[in-house]
């Protein structure tokens, strides 16, 4: 079995293949079948990402295609995707920064129809999503407002740089 240090207390920790939860991109997201290095003893589990840019790039997608209506972290990870500060995202969407700022932390409505004008923002500002915003195009008009407990959670397997919503 494959050993590493562990980040935390530095003991031999296992690497093992399995099912990882992921927050640290600020959108939650559950990464499939990837290798973990989990300590015996001090229980840290750290994953092994080997392409970042690809996890990033695949996430963005997911969101984009996502059929409910974007929230407030989607829209930052968004924007952060396209390297885009607050001023200069606002402007894209006819906002004051301040607007933008309240609808990443969930305290405005996001609008069917700026949902659709931050998707589409996207899609058109990185080449790289160019794929996604064909299958947005054919999603767009049925985009739903799923309550909060219903939404579903987005699934990447970062080796096969694919998602699907569980």
């Amino acid at each position: 079995m494959k050993k590493e240090p562990c980040t935390v207390c530095g003991s031999d920790a296992s690497v093992t293949r399995k099912s990882y939860r992921f927050d640290e991109m600020g959108v939650p997201v559950e990464l499939q079948n990837i290798e973990v290095i989990e300590c015996a003893h001090c229980g840290n589990v750290d994953p092994i990402i080997p392409n970042m840019d690809g996890l990033m790039k695949v996430l963005a997608l997911a969101i984009l295609c996502n059929p409910c209506k974007l929230n407030g972290q989607e829209i930052r990870y968004l924007r952060k995707y396209v390297n885009k500060s607050a001023r200069e995202f606002s402007r894209y969407l006819n906002l004051t920064v301040s607007h933008l700022s309240k609808l990443e932390n969930d305290r405005y409505e996001i609008t069917p129809r700026l949902d659709k004008l931050v998707r589409l923002i996207v899609g058109n500002l990185d080449p790289d999503l160019a794929e996604g915003t064909k299958e947005l195009m054919k999603i767009i008009s049925t985009i739903a407002d799923c309550p909060t407990d219903e939404k579903q959670e987005i699934q990447i397997d970062p080796a096969a740089q694919t998602y699907c919503y569980a």
